[in-house]
């Protein structure tokens, strides 16, 4: 157990994400202790399984940095390690970089600082400034404050990952209700584009879920809806996930490519059979260079593929391999995640049933991400957008896990930097929809949530409008 007191609450949030991060396994509790209240420094005990590691005050004058600084070289003298992200406990490690951007800043004052105020590695600075760059340019042309983006969500999908903690669901359980869900999703969009009148719609992304897991019938009706209700003539982009090859037709394809989708993904995670059976991916690695040969002889000139490392069983082999296969095939752009075992996931069941630690798997991914990181680099893809995802304590992977997209020049997905950057509202349709609206020059941005539920969403849809109304009063 690691244990804080603390004078305030005001870092509480980042200490135990740093706390969590070089030690995943444990319970980290924070005081606050009133008796400290009026001190004009920052006092500051750290206790781990009953010893005493930091017992201090910082002078009068600290920061938030200054006081996770104190406990990061607490915590890596301790542990023997460092951290390569050093405090940045966030999310979105190239936020910062990015907005020294906006404000002038010149990369290597930003290089800097990163090094030497966040204790970041030398590594992590290049990528974290790189994407920083790649995103700054291709958003600075967009008028950020009329723009706004449009998410749907289709959470079915032809089986359940083992991995997987979003709202998806079998859509064989829900074939009865599936028209349902496509008639309750155009009431949303139907309002959602009445209220948007007069702005701009810069991008579209279709996800879930699996949404080509609709039959043929469906998805022509979806992709009818959107062109009913959405001005897809202001879009620069159309994303539609493709993600499973085994929800994938000819006729599905043709169906997208006339409805003028301009970015499809195909995601194999690994082209390792063995692992696909594994995870409950119900394909084969052929389906996936099969569908992918098609969507290109189909016209699809914009291709992601997902990967995942730190799969169960892989080493650092196997992933070369699913690199080097997916090298083969040519995709424009190669997104590249970290496992992550969340509490939601029926692999997460099973860890906590087989009283599983930290596996063999867990200690590759720094050597995995940065093998990755050059093999894509040399291939000519460049970092355009990254993410680091929170955890919990008793799982793994919190120090070292990140997602990274890599694309070919011009071949970047601008909705991901919209909503990793904040800089436009993103109006999430659908359940588990997640709406993010920005309040340009106010530095500020409120959710607004739909239920994750297909059959509460269905159900109180009126509800689901009534929500999105706060938007535009």
């Amino acid at each position: 157990m690691v244990r804080y007191e603390i004078k305030s609450r005001e870092f509480s949030y980042d200490l135990q994400a740093l706390a969590l991060s070089f030690f995943p396994e444990k319970e980290c509790v924070l005081q606050e202790r009133d008796d400290w209240a009026e001190r004009e420094g920052y006092p500051l005990f750290c206790e781990v399984d009953g010893e005493v590691w930091l017992d201090e005050e910082l002078p009068a004058g600290y920061t938030k940095n200054s006081v996770k600084a104190k406990v990061y070289q607490c915590f890596s003298k301790k542990s023997g390690r460092p951290l390569f992200w050093g405090i940045l406990t966030g999310i979105r490690p190239a936020k910062i970089p990015f907005r020294m951007i906006m404000e002038g800043v010149g990369r290597g004052e930003i290089e800097r600082r990163l090094r030497e105020e966040y204790l970041v590695s030398g590594r992590k600075v290049r990528l974290a400034v790189d994407v920083a760059e790649k995103e700054y340019a291709l958003a600075c042309g967009f008028d950020h404050r009329r723009g706004y983006n449009i998410y749907i969500g289709i959470p079915f999908c032809p089986s359940i990952c083992a991995y997987c903690s979003f709202s998806s669901y079998d859509i064989e359980r829900y074939r009865d209700r599936t028209d349902d869900y496509l008639a309750a999703l155009e009431r949303e969009m139907q309002f959602v584009a009445e209220q948007c009148a007069g702005k701009e719609l810069h991008t579209v992304y279709v996800g879930g879920g699996t949404p080509t897991s609709l039959d043929e019938r469906q998805l022509k009706r979806l992709m009818d809806m959107i062109h009913r209700y959405l001005p897809l003539d202001q879009a620069a982009e159309f994303t539609v996930e493709a993600g499973r090859p085994d929800s994938v037709t000819e006729e599905k394809l043709r169906i997208l490519r006339e409805a003028a989708v301009t970015r499809i993904s195909i995601n194999p995670q690994t082209m390792e059979q063995h692992t696909l059976d594994q995870i409950g991916r119900r394909h084969t690695v052929q389906q996936v260079r099969e569908i992918f040969q098609l969507a290109r002889e189909m016209g699809f000139d914009n291709i992601n593929m997902d990967l995942i490392m730190g799969l169960p069983g892989e080493d650092e082999v196997d992933f070369t391999n699913t690199l080097y296969q997916v090298r083969d095939l040519g995709p424009d752009s190669v997104t590249v995640h970290t496992l992550v075992i969340k509490r939601a996931s029926g692999m997460r069941r099973v860890h906590m049933e087989q009283g599983l630690g930290i596996l063999p798997e867990d200690t590759l991914i720094p050597v995995m991400q940065m093998a990755s990181d050059d093999f894509l680099r040399e291939q000519g893809y460049e970092p355009y957008y990254m993410y680091r995802q929170k955890n919990k304590a008793g799982t793994t992977r919190n120090t070292n896990q990140e997602n990274v997209a890599y694309a070919k020049p011009g071949k970047e997905c601008l909705y991901n930097i919209f909503i990793m950057e904040e800089l436009e509202t993103v109006i999430a349709l659908g359940c588990g929809g997640s709406t993010k609206h920005v309040f340009y020059g106010e530095n500020r941005m409120e959710r607004i949530e739909n239920v994750k539920s297909v059959d509460d969403y269905i159900d109180r849809i009126d509800e689901m409008i009534e929500r999105k109304k706060s938007i535009w009063l």
